[in-house]
């Protein structure tokens, strides 16, 4: 059954806070039936202050955007409520392009629907945020400047904080002001609209990126590999090595064909070298490597180089119980037995050397297998 005669036209009413419009429809049309009618066509359009709502553009003139919302009176955005709109993102605008727009106010004294284009942007931005947020996804900002206390940044339009802590490393000689202008994703830590409050962190994702790039070396590094790295700490079990995606250890028996005290008497922290990838552990995701391999093996030819009965010069670099350990060349040491460091008996090798000592032996004999090499002092001196 037809309606006999609904009015085509808005009524605008504004209670309190609120605008809203209540559409009337021409029913004369035989088309338009009152079955045809839904809820909504009976439902009165409300719109609040600082609600978000997608508009119609209709123009652009020299007084701003002209945009329908719905209501029978058109609304505008004042050049003041469009500063985002650079002059060559208005060349692109047509009639009929979705604007988003926060509704600001009722009819003002021309009658046209105050609305803003710069809200209704940061309003999309807020909601986009608190979507990704949810989600548990990042988005992308760009560090604007720094503080004191962390990093300014700009997400579409909103202003955030990242904490220093939440802030990834820093790498080589680089400082904070050097990211200035970079756009990087960040996680989202905390968000309140209502506050004006957005904070950010970059550090999980910083290192979930660290751990996918060990993961995807540890994966290609096969043991025999030679690799290039920088002595980062030394332990009392030998040196750490940091070879860009991973880190290694240099067991202390891996670091010199010498008996070592410690490692810092043949690396020290700093130190750029060469080492030999002696294993992988996938499941654990480690990397032992060797130093000492990476150089020729000095006992298989030392034959070549002492007979026994040669006099040697080296340096005591070791006192022990029952002699003195006496360099005669890079990762070759030898023994001088208590015995053998003087004709009178002694208790304790420093009555006769010590420790930095330059001095000469006699080779008595040489045990390449072993690798020990048994030395005389008194013999070289006459005794």
């Amino acid at each position: 059954m037809c309606c006999a005669q609904i009015y085509q036209t808005y009524k605008i009413h504004t209670i309190g806070m609120a605008t809203y419009a209540i559409e009337e429809r021409d029913m004369s049309d035989p088309e338009v039936r009152m079955g045809d009618l839904s809820l909504e066509d009976y439902s009165p359009k409300i719109y609040h202050p600082n609600q978000l709502i997608e508009g119609e553009l209709i123009r652009v003139d020299e007084d701003g955007l002209i945009i329908n919302v719905g209501l029978k009176t058109e609304g505008i955005v004042l050049p003041q409520e469009m500063r985002l709109l650079k002059s060559n993102d208005l060349n692109p605008l047509r009639p009929g392009d979705t604007i988003p727009v926060v509704f600001l106010s009722g009819g003002g004294a021309d009658g046209l629907v105050q609305l803003s284009y710069d809200h209704g942007q940061r309003k999309r931005s807020w909601q986009q945020a608190s979507d990704k947020f949810a989600e548990g996804e990042t988005i992308i900002a760009k560090i604007i400047e720094f503080n004191r206390g962390g990093a300014e940044v700009d997400y579409e339009g909103i202003r955030g904080f990242v904490p220093l802590s939440h802030l990834k490393p820093l790498a080589g000689d680089l400082d904070l002001e050097a990211r200035i202008g970079d756009s990087t994703p960040f996680n989202i830590l905390e968000l309140d609209e209502s506050s004006d409050r957005l904070v950010l962190s970059e550090r999980a994702i910083w290192r979930a990126q660290k751990d996918e790039e060990k993961r995807n070396y540890i994966d290609d590094l096969e043991p025999g590999s030679l690799v290039s790295g920088v002595v980062t700490s030394i332990r009392g079990f030998g040196a750490f090595v940091d070879l860009g995606p991973a880190d290694g250890l240099i067991p202390i028996s891996e670091i010199s064909w010498s008996v070592l005290n410690s490692a810092d008497e043949a690396v020290s922290t700093g130190d750029t070298i060469d080492v030999l990838v002696l294993n992988v552990d996938h499941a654990k995701q480690k990397i032992t490597l060797s130093l000492k391999r990476t150089m020729p093996e000095p006992w298989q030819t030392v034959h070549e180089r002492y007979l026994e009965g040669q006099i040697v010069e080296g340096k005591v670099t070791r006192l022990v119980e029952f002699g003195a350990f006496v360099k005669v060349e890079e990762w070759v040491e030898g023994l001088i037995h208590m015995s053998e460091l003087s004709n009178r008996q002694i208790k304790n090798a420093k009555e006769c050397v010590y420790v930095g000592q330059n001095v000469r032996v006699m080779i008595i004999a040489i045990d390449q297998h072993k690798r020990r090499m048994s030395l005389s002092y008194k013999k070289a001196y006459g005794m």
